[in-house]
């Protein structure tokens, strides 16, 4: 079994706690995200939201405009929503959500991605913990937004979700300076093993 299999089964796999917030990744595919942020804050899985992510091109693209009307029309509070109209990308959503962890000194994060996307996800999120130096401080758990097709294409995308997902994987070996590497990510889930 490869790093790589290893770190996609076993963050597949992990447990989900309560949490400081919920950072919703705005962007393609969004829809679903939204879903899995509105179930978290609505059944208590997190004290907030951060609706993260500033590129507003639908259908393809959903930005964090559109994605805050969408959680206040699901019943989340104004009050529990925070969000970053900056971030373009990944990257910039990950360093912008450990700033304002940080800040805020939260102490566990949830990752709303889509399927997908959760792996170089929560490798960029790793990185960015790792530069701040707050990996053994701040746990991140990911949260997929599984209830989306796997073998339809997203809104405005021509790709399947399970196609995009070989997509992501050359993804994490193209941002090497952006992502921590698959064995990182292994010790660190290890690491927060159970605490």
């Amino acid at each position: 079994m490869t790093e790589r299999e290893r770190f996609c089964a076993v963050l597949s796999n992990g447990p989900v706690y309560q949490s400081d917030a919920v950072v919703l990744l705005c962007g393609e595919d969004c829809g679903p995200r939204i879903a899995v942020a509105a179930q978290i804050m609505l059944t208590g899985g997190a004290h907030g939201v951060l609706v993260s992510g500033g590129r507003d091109e639908p259908p393809r693209w959903i930005g964090a405009e559109k994605a805050f009307a969408s959680l206040l029309g699901a019943g989340v509070a104004s009050g529990k929503i925070m969000l970053d109209r900056e971030s373009q990308n990944t990257r910039e959503q990950a360093v912008n959500a450990v700033e304002l962890a940080v800040e805020k000194e939260w102490k566990r994060l949830l990752i709303a991605a889509s399927p997908y996307h959760q792996y170089r996800a929560f490798l960029t999120f790793l990185r960015a913990l790792q530069e701040a130096g707050k990996a053994d401080e701040i746990q991140i758990m990911s949260v997929p937004a599984s209830q989306a097709p796997w073998f339809d294409a997203p809104a405005g995308m021509e790709q399947s979700r399970a196609d995009l997902l070989a997509v992501e994987f050359a993804k994490v070996e193209e941002y090497t300076e952006h992502v921590a590497t698959y064995a990182e990510g292994l010790v660190y889930l290890e690491t927060w093993e159970g605490r």
